[in-house]
């Protein structure tokens, strides 16, 4: 597959978690803290797995798996503390969590040990036919 089509999932995916992320505060629904901290990290690990398994694929295969594995990792990891630092601003009205910024970079880390055992075993990175 081209390297377009392999850019534009994870470009699209990013602009996703940029929307999600950056939502105005006024407009998230109210629940309850007790209800939302059950899953919200487990919303942005998840978010920033799917980030850095889709970077992962775009890089496949461009040097050794530790070099493309990382940047995969690096690039998710910088953009979800980035998106993070946006959330801190006023206009908004959301916060910066540190632990959201944890919570990606553990969903990113682990997108890329996925992501090696995967080719280890000679699967394909992503096992969605969609995505192949």
């Amino acid at each position: 597959m081209p390297a377009r089509g392999l850019l534009l999932p994870a470009l699209f995916w990013a602009l996703l978690i940029l929307i999600l992320c950056l939502i105005p505060g006024a407009a998230l629904p109210q629940w309850r803290w007790a209800d939302l901290l059950s899953i919200d990290k487990l919303v942005h690990a998840s978010l920033f797995f799917g980030q850095s398994l889709l970077l992962a694929r775009l890089f496949l295969g461009h040097g050794r798996p530790q070099r493309w594995l990382l940047w995969a990792v690096v690039i998710s990891a910088s953009y979800g503390s980035g998106v993070e630092l946006m959330q801190g601003l006023e206009a908004l009205g959301r916060r910066t969590d540190l632990n959201d910024a944890i919570a990606n970079t553990v969903g990113a880390c682990a997108a890329a040990w996925f992501a090696q055992r995967r080719v280890a075993k000679g699967k394909t990175l992503i096992p969605l036919a969609l995505l192949r």
